[in-house]
């Protein structure tokens, strides 16, 4: 590649708001997602079939651990752990404990590669944009799995996972 042409490339990614191409852009990149590991209850079945609330109270739980896979490799296993229970009615103080329609422990994990991470982008990647990713799949594993037990299937909302890590960050 002639010296013209490199600084013709360089301005349009300059103009494009690109920066430099010698700059590199941390990325990350998913593999395979997968279920390791699911344990799910249902409670006083088949009873509980016929008094279910139209809308149950779900206590959700969730952590993500994130693991190196090999000792010089940027490729690395992501977990997202959703704890769940579905309660007849919210907690309160005259019932401080409610009837428990179903509990779900759920590890979804996927592989992921980082390219180009720095010390200050390897943990976001791994701790916020790698369980976003994830989590649809993982939700929509929960939901599949409520509806083939014969209840009506749990949409969860979708997980602010920057705030998540910044609130474990900001813990003792």
């Amino acid at each position: 590649m002639n010296g013209r042409h490199q600084d013709t490339l360089s301005s349009a990614a300059e103009t494009l708001g690109g920066g430099s191409f010698e700059t590199p852009v941390p990325q990350i990149l998913a593999g395979v997602q997968y279920v390791k590991t699911v344990s799910f209850a249902v409670h006083d079945s088949p009873g509980i079939l016929g008094r279910l609330p139209a809308q149950p109270h779900i206590a959700l739980g969730l952590d993500v651990t994130a693991q190196q896979l090999g000792d010089h490799q940027p490729n690395f296993e992501v977990a997202l752990r959703m704890r769940v229970q579905s309660l007849m009615a919210a907690p309160t103080a005259e019932t401080p404990e409610p009837a428990t329609i179903y509990q779900a422990d759920i590890l979804y994990a996927g592989m992921f590669t980082l390219q180009n991470a720095t010390p200050e982008t390897f943990e976001p990647m791994l701790l916020i944009e790698a369980p976003r990713l994830i989590f649809p799949a993982a939700r929509n594993y929960l939901a599949d799995l409520t509806r083939e037990a014969g209840l009506p299937p749990t949409l969860l909302q979708p997980v602010d996972f920057r705030a998540l890590w910044r609130q474990r960050r900001a813990e003792p």
